[in-house]
């Protein structure tokens, strides 16, 4: 009988220290694929996951779009109030962006102040108005403590044979049109309603 106990307990034991380590992993993991400032994804995460929207495009058509967010004139925070500053406004935009993510949506910091915000089953349409409202979003919370910070979006949905490469890439460009339009803007690949103006606070 006390055979059996010692056997338990060290079969308990084993138990404890094989479940501590699986949670050890899961932590590891996560921290492999999210940015620690922001808590949103990281880049490599991005890959991944866009890779998997695309073959899930491709199997059976599953629409998605992308929408790459970029902080208008952020460089002028960091120049004048510092980078703690800048810090809190990229935690706090990233905490407004969840406010509209879905639960099969996922959130990414790709570098700086841009973000990608995946959104599953998203046509173009749907997309812009998510962006839209994203713009308005912001522009009402005042990021910048009364300097009217505003963001520019750039919108493109998932297309037969984009690749990673390609569908970010017309992403870059959706959002190069906006910035270069006056910023404040959401523009999107293929829609007539590129560079709609989304409101933003008085100046």
């Amino acid at each position: 009988m006390g055979l059996e106990i010692v056997l338990l307990v060290a079969v308990a034991g084993a138990g404890l220290r094989l479940a501590t380590l699986h949670a050890r992993l899961r932590a590891l993991e996560a921290q492999a694929i999210t940015d620690p400032l922001t808590g949103a994804f990281n880049r490599r995460h991005l890959q991944v996951t866009l890779a998997a929207a695309v073959e899930r495009r491709r199997r059976c058509g599953e629409p998605a779009s992308l929408l790459l967010i970029d902080i208008d004139r952020f460089k002028q925070v960091n120049d004048i109030h510092g980078h703690a500053e800048g810090d809190r406004i990229l935690r706090e935009l990233a905490g407004l962006l969840r406010q509209r993510q879905r639960a099969v949506d996922a959130l990414f910091r790709v570098g700086g102040d841009e973000f990608a915000l995946l959104l599953a089953g998203a046509t173009l349409d749907g997309a812009c108005d998510v962006a839209e409202a994203l713009g308005r979003l912001v522009a009402g919370a005042d990021l910048g403590r009364g300097s009217g910070l505003s963001i520019s979006v750039g919108v493109v949905e998932l297309m037969p044979g984009h690749s990673v490469i390609s569908w970010m890439a017309d992403g870059d460009a959706a959002l190069y049109r906006a910035k270069r339009a006056g910023r404040n803007r959401v523009a999107a690949k293929w829609s007539a309603r590129a560079l709609a103006l989304a409101p933003s606070r008085p100046r």
